[in-house]
């Protein structure tokens, strides 16, 4: 375990070419690896746990990581049968 990350439950991992260009960010959310993004403007990754959207917002000379959590009400309740599967 990366010790500058203990006890984080989001992470952001930039993946980076041979000539350094940045080429996807690997997501972590609820202690969990969900994902991968492409280094474009307006990808996004849904965690499947607590339904936070992580996308990326490119700028003229950077870009932010914007985690976005949906209100109680925007959260579909997951049913019996769906747990079943």
């Amino acid at each position: 375990m990366d010790c500058q990350n203990k006890g984080k439950h989001n992470d952001y991992r930039i993946n980076f070419n041979n000539n350094g260009k940045i080429i996807s960010i690997e997501v972590t959310c609820c202690s969990k690896h969900i994902g991968e993004i492409r280094f474009q403007d307006g990808e996004s990754k849904v965690c499947p746990v607590c339904h936070t959207m992580h996308s990326l917002k490119l700028q003229h000379n950077h870009f932010h990581i914007r985690p976005s959590k949906p209100d109680a009400n925007e959260i579909e309740p997951v049913c019996a049968e769906k747990k079943a599967l």
